[in-house]
């Protein structure tokens, strides 16, 4: 999948038609205006680093309730790169803010930026730098994303955290019009709104939280998928629980011990026929097994216990042997 540049957000994407009529002739792009994206990239990327922003006190500021930055990121440790980079040359990317009003002691809210103004905060005496926009809760979104997508930074997983918020918090009324808005197929966002539903489980959520930068859409689904079981949902929850009191523990072995707590619920068995018995013992019995094969068992004593129905009952386990092979 292409990613999407800012430049996407204000250029009307040429008609198929019109652009196989002649792909020689320059076509001027027509302007059109979206608020946020005319607020943001109307003027050059130097004029907005020497005039288009506001240096903002880190303590007047907030992140926007669905930034999609998780808290995992923002600690000395996770942040140490990006701290040491302002201290010695300053803060190169700007931000993005929006105005707050009515919340004593806060002034804006950080659209995108989160980490940058997180590292101003532990540098004394440092300013947040970043553009300020009037934009809709949608077209903050979209810069976000976009913004993400250019920066690289930020999981398919965590992604999709954002995604589920975003449509759960009725920024978008629904998948397709989160797919509309971004750009990106409806497949692609129903993947991972369902990897997000991972998260939905309190215990799985608490354990795997610390994880999320690393955790897999592929890991996330697959453990979905688990839930969908009952039986399996419970087992994955007391085996969370368990994992969760466990220290230094890390992602692989966590995900490892998940997905065996469930295996015997997923794996296969073998299916057995009894066609004949005497008391509680089996004379003539058959199992398929998980791999196709048909094991038909006969003891010594079958042909003189069963008499004369001996070979009936044979034909038939025969007959069953035929039936189960053609299914294989």
């Amino acid at each position: 999948m292409s990613k999407m540049k800012l430049s996407d957000l204000v250029a009307q994407q040429l008609d198929d038609r019109d652009r196989d009529q002649d792909l020689r002739a320059p076509i001027p792009k027509p302007e059109v205006k979206i608020p946020a994206a005319d607020a943001v990239e109307g003027v050059s990327t130097a004029i907005q680093r020497t005039l288009k922003f506001k240096e903002i006190d880190p303590a007047k500021c907030r992140p926007w309730q669905h930034h999609n930055r998780p808290a995992v990121w923002l600690t000395p440790e996770n942040s140490a790169g990006l701290i040491a980079s302002i201290q010695a040359e300053g803060q190169l990317e700007l931000g993005l803010v929006r105005a707050v009003k009515d919340v004593p002691g806060i002034d804006y809210e950080i659209i995108y930026g989160v980490r940058r103004w997180y590292a101003t905060q532990q540098i004394p005496g440092t300013k947040f730098k970043a553009k300020v926009t009037q934009a809709s809760d949608q077209e903050c979104a979209l810069l976000m994303h976009v913004e993400n997508e250019e920066s690289e930074d930020i999981s398919e997983f965590e992604k999709a955290l954002s995604y589920d918020e975003l449509v759960r918090s009725k920024v978008f009324e629904s998948q397709k019009h989160l797919a509309d808005s971004l750009r990106v197929t409806k497949p692609y966002i129903s993947k991972l709104l369902k990897a997000a539903k991972l998260y939905q489980q309190p215990e799985l959520r608490e354990l795997l939280k610390p994880f999320s930068r690393d955790l897999s859409v592929k890991n996330a689904l697959e453990i979905v998928q688990l839930l969908d079981d009952k039986k399996s949902a419970n087992k994955l929850v007391d085996k969370a629980l368990e994992l969760g009191a466990e220290e230094d523990a890390s992602l692989g072995p966590l995900l490892t011990q998940l997905k065996a707590v469930t295996a015997a619920d997923t794996k296969p068995k073998n299916k057995e026929k009894c066609y004949f018995k005497k008391g509680s013992k089996k004379l003539l019995h058959a199992e398929t097994k998980s791999n196709g094969k048909f094991v038909l068992t006969v003891e010594p004593s079958f042909v003189t216990t069963a008499g004369e129905g001996a070979v009936a009952l044979l034909q038939q386990a025969i007959e069953d042997a035929m039936g189960q092979s053609e299914k294989s």
